[in-house]
């Protein structure tokens, strides 16, 4: 599942978006050339010395000011904050990989804002990832008024070629700037891919995010990293034994029997509860070729929502998310079996969702139930043993 962005500097737009932390492309590393920059700061200026001295003065000192709320991290890093992230496209260069803490809330179940900027044909693009974000969250952080669009479409790759996306086109006298949005159900992912240029008559947004598909390979290893990997700065590990030699004190480990293994894999986490040995996070380690690898993550929220396991189900969520996990038959990884959310979060008050019967990806239902038969899962849910970690100290 995968899509792009560059960016022309308009007067508004410079302020609107140097205003607006991490939302905002301009707070994003910059991927435009030294033109293009020159263009956008002299435009400001502009703009600025119309507004008055005075007013220009107070706006300069506010932005040097404002620390730059992105970071630059490595794709490892990128792909241990988000479970299922996309890749740059063959041919891609000037690739650049970072996150913005400021719009994830952990608590929540929504991670940092993922970005990777890059250039692909002498064009500049940005893609964005959250997972845990709203399915109407507004990730791409462009303050553009929309020619075009939204315009329903359905990407190839992603979502074994069934996922909706939605286009977007903005034409103005600074040029074009296009956008292409989707979200991985299965998983609570958002998505965004962006492009400006002066011209981008006969671009094809979408053509560049189904590039953007990490592949099955993706699929093998749902979680693509986690905290162990950077921890240890391994990937691979010979034994069960030694992935928990590689934890710290503090972290816990725990023994589960899923579906779709005959043996026990491993579940560890890095932020257990002393009181009663429970998490709500935690990475799923098993065998692969031969190794013991991470094989996907799974999320509850708090204190309050545990992860449990019961009969080779694996259970996460929250009060407004219903979702377990079992293993794929296909590929060994993790995988949900069941993915319902109330709407709560997202303002739809709609629920939406699917469930699974068998650990396939060719099979799963739509949930089509109300709030009884949603509370009634919830219900059943809190009732499952909650699993008990080891504390390693």
């Amino acid at each position: 599942m995968k899509r792009k962005l560059i960016a022309i500097l308009a007067a508004s737009v410079f302020t609107c978006t140097l205003m607006s932390g991490c939302g905002g492309a301009q707070n994003a590393p910059a991927t435009g050339s030294t033109e293009q920059t020159e263009a956008g700061t002299e435009a400001a200026s502009e703009s600025s010395k119309e507004a008055g001295a005075e007013a220009s003065s107070e706006s300069t000192e506010e932005a040097v000011g404002t620390a730059n709320p992105w970071v630059d991290i490595t794709e490892e890093d990128a792909n241990a904050n988000c479970m299922r992230l996309f890749k740059a496209p063959d041919g891609a260069t000037d690739t650049v990989w970072s996150k913005c803490e400021e719009l994830g809330d952990l608590d929540k179940g929504i991670g940092p804002l993922i970005q990777l900027s890059f250039n692909l044909d002498n064009t500049n693009l940005t893609a964005r990832a959250q997972q845990g974000a709203p399915e109407d969250a507004d990730i791409a952080g462009l303050y553009v008024e929309w020619t075009v669009g939204p315009e329903d479409t359905t990407l190839a790759n992603w979502g074994e070629g069934n996922m909706p996306a939605k286009t977007y086109r903005s034409v103005n006298d600074t040029g074009y700037v296009d956008l292409i949005t989707w979200y991985d159900v299965e998983i609570g992912i958002s998505y965004a891919l962006s492009a400006a240029a002066a011209d981008l008559d006969g671009f094809d947004i979408q053509a560049v995010a189904e590039q953007m598909y990490a592949g099955e390979s993706e699929v093998a290893d749902a979680g693509g990293g986690d905290f162990l990997e950077t921890q240890s700065g391994k990937s691979s590990f010979d034994s069960y034994d030694d992935v928990i030699a590689a934890l710290t004190p503090g972290q816990g480990y725990a023994y589960i029997k899923l579906t779709g293994s005959d043996e026990d894999v491993l579940a560890i986490s890095d932020l257990v509860f002393e009181a009663d040995k429970t998490a709500y996070q935690a990475s799923i380690y098993g065998k692969q070729d031969g190794k013991i690898v991470n094989i996907g993550n799974a999320l509850g929220n708090g204190a309050s929502y545990p992860l449990r396991v019961a009969d080779g189900v694996l259970y996460g969520g929250d009060n407004h998310t219903y979702e377990t996990y079992f293993l794929s038959e296909e590929y060994g990884s993790l995988m949900m079996k069941d993915s319902i959310d109330d709407g709560i979060n997202s303002g739809s008050n709609e629920f939406t969702g699917f469930t699974r019967q068998k650990n396939t990806f060719d099979e799963s239902t739509d949930f089509t139930g109300g709030k009884e038969e949603f509370d009634k899962l919830l219900e059943e849910r809190d009732k499952k043993p909650v699993i008990e970690f080891t504390i390693v100290k």
